[in-house]
C-alpha cells in the first residue's frame, strides 16, 4: 500500500511476472482484481467475495499490489488485450488514470449513489463522466494517548500549546510521499488556503503555523510514514499524530485501544475543520477481458448489505459507521466526528507534479527552516510546468 521507488527495469520485471500470472487463466470464469492490500487483507477479501463467486459461478482472483504498480500495469495494458478486470487506485491517481478506464455511468445505479456522498462521486467524475467507484473511502483523525493527554487539543492554539509543553510528543508524517500532503492539507484548508494555490495568503498562514510547531515535533517526523509513526505511538514515544482508521484497529489489536489510545477530531483552524479524503477507487480498464462480469461485481459491491459486510469482515471504516454505543463507536469516535469535514484532493492529470511541489515546500518549511513564501516560490520556480488545477480545487465536503 505504500509506494516504493524502484528502477524502471525492476518495475518492468515485476509487471511481467504479474501479467504472466494473470494470463494463465483468460477463461470467462475468472475475475482478476488488482488491489492495494496487504497479504492478510487479500486472504480476507477472497473469503468476502465467496457469495459473489457462488452467485455467478466464477472464481475471483485477488492480486495484491501497490497502487503505483497497479497504475503502471494499467498503462502497460492500455490498448491491448489485458488481463486485469478490475483495478484499485488511490484517489490521487484518478486524474491521470481515467483515460485508461471505461465509463461507468450505466453501471452505477441511482440507488448505489446513496451509499456515498455526492462529493465522493464528484471525485470519481472527470469531464462529466463517471470512471471510478468508491471502494474503501477513509479519512484521517487525530490519534492520542488518553492517559498522557486526557483533554486532546481541539484548536490550533491547543495543539501549539501541547507541542510546546511536551516536546517530541507530537509527530507529523514528513517523509517524501503523499502522506505528508494528507497531514498538511487540513491545516492549509482550515487556514483558508488551497492545494491549487500554494502561494495564497491562507496557504502561507498554514505553513507559518506549522513552522511554529516544527521545533517541538518528534525528531523522527522527517522520516515518519503511516506505520512507523503508529509504532512510535504504540511505544509511547509519540502521544499525538494523525492517521487513517487502520491505525486505531492496529492499536486495538495490540490491546492499546481504547485503554491507552483513542481517536479524536483534528484540531480546528481559523476556518473550521478539515481532513483529507483517501482510500481506493475501483475502475474497469479499457483492456479488461471480462468487462460485463467486472460491472456485475461493482453492482454487487454497491449495495447496503454488501457494504456492511465489507466493513465488518475487512475492518474498513468507510460508508458504514459503527453501531452507536458499541466499542467500535468509541474507538472510531474521531473519524465519525470528522466525516462532515472530509475534502477531496483535486483529481487532475498533473496531480503528481502538484504533490511533488508541495512535498518539497513542506520539507523546506518544517525541517530546513526556510520561510514559507520563499519555499513556495522555490518549488514553483523549480517545477517544469506549473500545475493549473484551480477549476478542480479541493474543498468538497463529504
Amino acid at each position: 500500500m505504500h509506494p516504493v521507488r524502484t528502477s524502471t527495469r525492476l518495475l518492468a520485471l515485476v509487471l511481467a511476472i504479474l501479467l504472466a500470472g494473470c494470463r494463465t487463466s483468460p477463461e470467462p470464469d475468472q475475475l482478476n482484481i488488482a488491489l492495494a492490500v496487504f497479504p492478510d487483507e487479500a486472504a480476507r477479501y477472497e473469503s468476502f467475495v465467496a457469495d459473489f463467486e457462488s452467485q455467478h459461478h466464477v472464481h475471483v482472483k485477488v492480486l495484491a499490489q501497490t497502487y503505483t504498480d497497479i497504475l503502471q500495469a494499467m498503462r502497460v495494458q492500455a490498448g491491448s488485450h489485458g488481463s486485469l478486470d478490475l483495478i484499485e487506485l488511490d484517489l490521487a491517481m484518478l486524474g491521470e488514470a481515467h483515460s485508461y478506464a471505461q465509463p461507468l455511468d450505466q453501471v452505477v445505479l441511482p440507488t448505489a449513489r446513496a451509499l456515498f456522498s455526492k462529493e465522493a462521486w464528484d471525485a470519481a467524475t472527470i469531464d462529466r463522466q463517471l470512471y471510478f467507484v468508491p471502494h474503501r473511502l477513509m479519512w484521517q483523525a487525530m490519534i492520542y494517548n488518553r492517559l498522557e493527554v486526557p483533554n486532546p487539543p481541539a484548536t490550533w492554539n491547543d495543539l501549539e500549546r501541547f507541542a510546546r509543553e511536551h516536546p517530541g510528543k507530537l509527530a507529523l508524517k514528513g517523509a517524501r510521499y503523499e502522506g505528508a500532503i494528507c497531514d498538511v492539507m487540513p491545516f492549509v484548508w482550515t487556514a483558508g488556503g488551497n492545494e491549487c494555490a500554494p502561494d495564497s495568503a491562507g496557504s502561507i498562514r498554514a505553513l507559518d503555523f506549522l513552522q511554529q510547531l516544527a521545533p517541538d515535533l518528534n525528531d523522527e517526523s522527517a522520516v515518519f510514514r503511516e506505520m512507523s509513526v503508529l509504532e512510535a505511538q504504540a511505544r509511547g514515544a509519540v502521544w499525538i499524530h494523525f492517521n487513517w482508521p487502520f491505525a486505531i484497529g492496529y492499536l486495538h489489536a495490540k490491546g492499546l485501544a481504547p485503554n491507552v489510545n483513542l481517536s479524536a477530531p483534528i484540531p480546528a483552524g481559523p476556518d473550521g475543520r478539515a481532513t483529507a479524503l483517501g482510500g481506493g477507487y475501483l475502475a474497469i480498464p479499457n483492456s479488461a477481458p471480462h468487462p460485463k462480469l467486472a460491472a456485475e461485481f461493482i453492482q454487487y459491491l454497491l449495495t447496503a448489505d454488501t457494504q456492511a459486510k465489507l466493513s465488518r469482515e475487512l475492518n474498513w471504516y468507510g460508508s458504514v459507521p459503527p453501531a452507536s454505543g458499541s466499542e467500535d463507536a468509541q474507538l472510531y469516535a474521531g473519524y465519525t466526528a470528522m466525516q462532515p469535514f472530509v475534502r477531496a484532493r483535486p483529481t487532475v492529470d498533473c496531480y503528481a507534479d502538484l504533490s511533488d511541489n508541495w512535498r518539497r515546500t513542506i520539507r523546506a518549511v518544517l525541517f530546513d527552516g526556510v520561510q514559507p513564501a520563499s519555499a513556495i516560490a522555490s518549488s514553483i520556480s523549480n517545477a517544469h510546468d506549473r500545475c493549473d488545477c484551480a477549476d478542480a480545487a479541493s474543498g468538497s465536503h463529504l
